[in-house]
């Protein structure tokens, strides 16, 4: 059954590629693989394992990678991504019957107190520490609760390494360093919605929750990895040479000479007469 699936698959015709591309742009159930590897994929790197997985949670959740609700994020050999934005999280938790209501805001420390405020406001010369969240379930008679760090999850490459990198690289500005409150207060809701909704929403993830990835696609190509190894194989070579050529001295000063007959070794094994 499944090869007949696959044949179908590349049996597709324009038409209805074109016809499944329309309407998953108002229905997430018809994506299948061949509009995933034509847009989300078009490098051809992700494995077919992650596709799949990548359908199911769109259908699963019903979220929409064209309307960014959802993010299929590849780099190189690295294990694929699968991120969803806080508006999916928010459209999850709306169409849930039980909800209602949330409230959100940072955690900062200002003149040696620490404090809350709603929402995204860092009061001038104050030190945001975290964010916070709290949902609410009427079917529960307490709500949820979270409370996130901001050393945890800033992805500030200018706070961690300077305004150059170790490469020598100008180290550009990203949202964490121009929205500072707003990205911690985000990564607090979707933490608590999680907490609040498992079945609809654990194991999901969204994007500013995980560290920066990293494309760690090789830059060399195979013949120049060859070569460079090659090149430092030779290099040791020529050391190793250069190390055997040089004369060794077996000499001893005056006041260092060895006294053979005070040594250990050869003296006492030979005294006395051998044991069998």
């Amino acid at each position: 059954m499944e090869y007949e699936t696959d044949e179908k698959e590349k049996k597709m015709t324009v038409t209805d590629i074109q016809t499944a591309e329309k309407n998953f742009l108002e229905d997430p159930q018809t994506l299948n693989s061949t509009i995933v590897r034509k847009y989300l994929d078009p490098k051809g790197t992700a494995t077919d394992e992650e596709l799949a997985y990548f359908i199911a949670q769109a259908k699963v959740q019903n979220l929409n990678p064209f309307t960014k609700e959802i993010y299929f994020i590849k780099y190189g050999n690295q294990p694929a991504q699968i991120v969803v934005a806080l508006k999916a999280f928010q459209k999850k938790a709306d169409a849930h019957p039980e909800f209602d209501g949330m409230d959100s805001g940072i955690i900062y420390e200002k003149d040696g107190e620490i404090k809350r405020s709603d929402g995204a406001f860092l009061p001038k010369d104050a030190e945001i520490l975290g964010g916070w969240a709290t949902v609410y379930r009427k079917d529960r008679s307490h709500p949820t609760k979270v409370e996130v760090t901001f050393s945890e999850y800033d992805n500030s490459k200018i706070r961690k390494e300077g305004p150059v990198n170790s490469y020598g690289k100008e180290n550009k500005p990203n949202t964490w360093d121009d929205k500072p409150s707003v990205m911690i207060r985000k990564v607090a809701i979707v933490t608590a919605l999680r907490e609040a909704f498992p079945n609809e929403l654990g194991g999901v993830y969204e994007a500013d929750e995980l560290r920066e990835l990293k494309d760690v696609t090789p830059t060399e190509t195979r013949d120049e990895v060859m070569a460079r190894k090659q090149a430092q194989i030779e290099q040791m070579k020529q050391e190793q040479t250069r190390k055997q050529a040089e004369p060794v001295d077996t000499s001893y000063p005056a006041d260092e000479v060895p006294d053979y007959t005070e040594e250990t070794g050869q003296g006492e094994l030979f005294s006395g007469k051998l044991e069998y």
